[in-house]
């Protein structure tokens, strides 16, 4: 009608349906305990010691298994699921790094926290309660957020940033270097330290332009005062060449 016409392609209610599917399947699965951490290390370059991890969240469903986070995560984050599963994240990583440090492994803990979660003064509330609950060191606690998650609302994400420092956590910058701030951005920000995009990473030796690149970032880290971690490591020449080139810490 109205002279146009709409094509319809039965991909389309295939697409839809299964994206149904895993809303609902999603908003189950907290209730049903099918999510679980996994832990990956931390080490200082310098000496390869560890001395830390991040907690990641997996989802292992009835059906599908064990789903990955690129999978559900986006998910999440449009339903505003992302609240109450990341309130459940801080809760059981800082309850497991309290057991370990109280088991004599002092290691440091880092917990991804969405832009969905700095959008609301609940994170302070949030993370104040996981330590709380847990007795975990607020200075054991490294709260990360996105490069572009930070550019959501400056302002009130500069403030929240203040308040999460002032509980002594620490504040990291993950995916650095695939966002859009500018120096003046990330000096307003009370950061700790910069996390090196695994993109960047990852062809290092094969790539002199990556190389020059990743120098820089650990520069302008050194020049902050902002200690610099490089995203997955995989090759020993990627590990050589972050070690020669001064980066502080690896995962």
């Amino acid at each position: 009608g109205k002279c146009r016409f709409v094509l319809f392609e039965s991909g389309m209610h295939d697409t839809m349906q299964a994206r149904m599917e895993l809303e609902m399947d999603l908003r189950d699965a907290l209730g049903n305990d099918e999510f679980f951490l996994a832990y990956q290390p931390i080490v200082d370059l310098s000496d390869m010691s560890p001395n830390g991890v991040e907690a990641l969240i997996r989802w292992r469903h009835p059906v599908r298994g064990v789903v990955q986070p690129d999978d559900f995560i986006p998910m999440l984050e449009e339903t505003g699921l992302i609240t109450d599963i990341g309130r459940w994240v801080l809760q059981q990583a800082c309850a497991q790094g309290a057991a370990w440090r109280a088991a004599g492994y002092e290691i440091g803990l880092a917990v991804n926290v969405s832009g969905r979660q700095l959008d609301s003064d609940q994170i302070l509330t949030d993370v104040q309660s996981a330590l709380s609950a847990s007795g975990l060191e607020a200075s054991a606690l490294t709260i990360e957020i996105t490069e572009t998650a930070l550019m959501r609302n400056i302002e009130e994400t500069a403030r929240r940033l203040l308040l999460l420092k002032e509980l002594g956590v620490r504040i990291a910058i993950d995916d650095f270097g695939t966002g859009y701030s500018s120096l003046a951005h990330l000096q307003r920000f009370p950061v700790d330290a910069l996390k090196i995009d695994r993109s960047f990473i990852t062809g290092l030796a094969d790539n002199a332009e990556g190389e020059t690149l990743i120098h820089t970032l650990v520069q302008l880290g050194k020049s902050l005062s902002i200690e610099t971690f490089a995203e997955g490591i995989e090759q020993q020449h990627e590990l050589s060449l972050l070690r020669g080139g001064g980066c502080d810490s690896g995962q």
